[in-house]
């Protein structure tokens, strides 16, 4: 930081930045920081630290905003914790910003990218099986050395092609720069001690006859031969493999293996649902956030939360703190496998994103399709925790992996339907001309697992249709579940099917609670929207604000009386003067007016809506023109709207090396399970975000609710239950 910048920024924390004075390096931080980092965080989104005399920030949207804005945050003059260690390593990928930055990545990542990394899958796939197998049984072993470790070491060493007294270092290397990239304390000095033994080695050791042929080392002295990159890159790109490319995974795979034995429900959910994987993973990251900090320099004075920064003033990016916001993430101190908001940052976010993360994805994932079909249960005990500056790991974690029996070891994979509840219907009635709601309770009479606000079941209703419907009771209760389904003459079957056949009695499974539509707790005034049917999530969160005393107002649609649900209890609930009513036949009645709902918008009001498509576009035609902010209104939708059945095309399945047409009036993933392609797949209609698939090569024909815009124009995934192909042939990675 420079000194204009010092000497601002005590001025600063006189105009009421939140301080929080401790010692984010030391070791009683580093072994025990989730209360500290939920103390920063009601503080509020920018605080400063005096100890370091940087400005912090600690919940997830500053934290995002910033990480995507590098021409405000900058990272070129270093991402340490202090000047030290951002002058020491200066000059490599992290520490740059484009087009510097754009150069170098291009450079190192592309052996990293999927479609590269797709040719070493079997042999990672082959590796974790011998790593798992090894440990199965055995009695006890240590979760880190034995497992985390093992992987990384064997595979990724190998990979980046150093010879072997350069392999055995890479370990202390790495762990010597994460401390370098906290603050000089007694680690940090140690890091830079070891760090120069390590540039003296590249220097006069990694010489391209020293190197592992075709390694990626050795690629980029050839790229500096060639002239594809100047000489004085290599150094430094050396270093970024190095650095960085085992000690993040071996921390995210420690967290892995300690949460799922920690929370043995979810390690039976996953076994149970082999489709989890990769959420498993995800949930991982985000839970144990293997980067604590990294910092960012601001290039212009700034304004965050009312919180003003100087030109030249540097701010930690507290990755941890951001990914247990409670503003962002529905119990976020809780391990969830079935999470649907991914959308962490234990990856880092913008143009500095893990280059290895899908490298790191695809170790962890292995390792856990290698443990489903020969471990039982995990067992762990209190883990160690490594101190470095940078990077929050165990040292040490004590694991059991309890065998599966022979006779269990079959498992069931790729159905929805395999990590379900049975339950019975307990109660059911006519809500309105063609609705029904049902409880549902268990059959072993235990209780159902409790619920937030918007969350939905899936049904299972045999004849391969599994069905999402809202939940419409009060949430957090563990009594029965309350659906309502409408009947539906011209859809896919699944509404007939639950009137006809879930009488009283019947039973069926259930899937546990998913919520695509949470409610954020975060605002000061609500206004909630529903059409028909879409009463129901609209339902459970008037119940829920009514609960927490919140601020809000609850408008109904609907066609007529006989057609609207849940009538008599909204005119009985405790929360009835909030909700306003409309029935388009009635013609005394009121026209709901979205233009009128939601004039004079407020920044830190929220919107829900949900219903069919013409109320969802009049509502999101009516926000855009009263100026309401991005993503304050959310809504939720029945289904998808029909398309043109457009053409046929060709889908290659790689991974399941098959070349498929996919005929007028068929679907993808129709096709692919007439092939025999198992492939998880929920609501068959582009909402529910199951199917989600990466393509390869070509151009989607984009036709689901799920992702947003700007994720579909970066066509790197498509939901193939319904969308289809632009071009004549798509590759996907399946």
């Amino acid at each position: 930081m420079n000194e204009d910048a010092s000497s601002q920024c005590p001025h600063a924390t006189a105009h009421g930045v939140p301080e929080y004075d401790v010692d984010f390096y030391a070791d009683d931080v580093i072994r025990h920081p989730w209360d500290h980092y939920a103390a920063m965080r009601m503080l509020g989104s920018v605080i400063w630290l005096p100890r370091h005399r940087n400005f912090a920030f600690t919940r997830y949207a500053a934290v995002r905003e910033a990480l995507r804005s590098w021409k405000v945050f900058s990272s070129a003059s270093g991402v340490a914790g202090d000047d030290f260690g951002c002058q020491f390593l200066q000059g490599n990928t992290l520490m740059s910003d484009p087009p510097r930055h754009d150069e170098m990545r291009a450079a190192m990542a592309t052996p990293l990218l999927p479609a590269a990394l797709e040719d070493l899958r079997e042999s990672i796939e082959v590796a974790a099986v011998k790593v798992v197998d090894r440990l199965v049984g055995s009695g006890g072993f240590d979760g880190m050395a034995d497992f985390a470790r093992k992987l990384p070491l064997s595979l990724v060493t190998e990979l980046v092609g150093l010879p072997d007294d350069g392999r055995a270092n890479m370990l202390n290397w790495a762990a010597a720069s994460f401390n370098i990239l906290g603050v000089q304390n007694e680690r940090g000095r140690r890091g830079a001690e070891t760090l120069t033994e390590m540039r003296q080695w590249i220097a006069t050791k990694a010489t391209l006859d020293r190197l592992k042929p075709g390694s990626w080392t050795a690629r980029i002295h050839e790229l500096a031969r060639e002239g594809a990159i100047p000489v004085d890159f290599v150094p430094h790109l050396f270093r970024d493999y190095i650095n960085p490319s085992l000690d993040t995974t071996i921390s995210a795979t420690g967290h892995l293996i300690y949460q799922l034995g920690r929370n043995p429900e979810q390690w039976e959910l996953l076994r149970a649902d082999p489709t989890l994987v990769a959420n498993a993973v995800n949930e991982a990251v985000r839970i144990g956030s293997p980067i604590r900090s990294f910092t960012r320099t601001l290039t212009q004075d700034c304004t965050i939360d009312g919180v003003d920064m100087p030109r030249g003033a540097r701010a930690m990016m507290l990755y941890a703190s951001a990914n247990r916001d409670e503003r962002r993430f529905e119990n976020p101190d809780r391990f969830d496998i079935a999470r649907r908001d991914l959308d962490h940052l234990g990856f880092g976010h913008g143009v500095h994103a893990c280059a290895g993360m899908h490298l790191a994805r695809m170790e962890m994932e292995s390792l856990l399709k290698a443990m489903m079909s020969r471990v039982d249960r995990i067992t762990v005990g209190e883990p160690e925790i490594a101190l470095n500056n940078t990077i929050h790991a165990f040292s040490r974690l004590p694991v059991i992996f309890h065998p599966v029996a022979a006779s269990m070891s079959k498992l069931a994979t790729g159905s929805a339907a395999s990590g379900a509840i049975e339950v019975r219907v307990i109660d059911r009635r006519q809500e309105a001309e063609n609705i029904i709601s049902l409880r549902l309770a268990r059959t072993d009479d235990n209780p159902l697992e409790s619920f937030t606000a918007g969350s939905h079941i899936d049904l299972i209703l045999g004849d391969g249709m599994i069905r999402q419907y809202s939940l419409c009771g009060r949430p957090g209760a563990e009594g029965p579940y309350r659906i309502a389904i409408l009947r539906e003459e011209l859809s896919r079957g699944g509404s007939i099917a639950a009137h006809d056949r879930l009488k009283v009695g019947a039973t069926l499974r259930i899937g546990f609670p998913r919520n695509l539509f949470p409610l954020d707790e975060t605002g000061s005034k609500y206004i909630l929207i529903a059409g028909g049917i879409g009463i129901t999530p609209i339902l459970s969160m008037a119940y829920r604000l009514h609960e927490m005393g919140g601020d809000f107002e609850l408008h109904y649609a609907a066609r007529s009386e006989a057609k609207a649900a849940f009538l008599d209890e909204l005119h009985e609930a405790p929360f009835r003067r909030r909700v306003s009513i409309y029935l388009g036949a009635d013609p005394t009645g009121m026209r709901l007016d979205p233009r009128k709902v939601l004039s004079g918008p407020r920044i830190d009001s929220r919107v829900y809506c949900c219903g069919p498509t013409r109320l969802n576009n009049a509502v999101a035609a009516a926000a855009k023109a009263e100026s309401w902010p991005g993503g304050s209104v959310r809504f939720e939708r029945f289904s998808v709207g029909s398309k043109d059945a457009g053409t046929a095309f060709t889908v290659v399945a790689r991974r399941s090396n098959l070349r498929l047409i996919v005929p007028i009036g068929r679907t993808i993933l129709q096709v692919l399970q007439e092939a025999g392609v198992s492939v998880a797949s929920s609501c068959q209609s582009g909402v529910c975000g199951t199917c989600l698939t990466s393509v390869v090569e070509g151009l989607p024909d984009h036709r689901d609710q799920w992702q947003s815009d700007d994720e579909k124009a970066t066509n790197r995934h498509m939901t193939i239950c319904c969308s289809r192909s632009h071009t004549r042939e798509i590759v996907i990675d399946i």
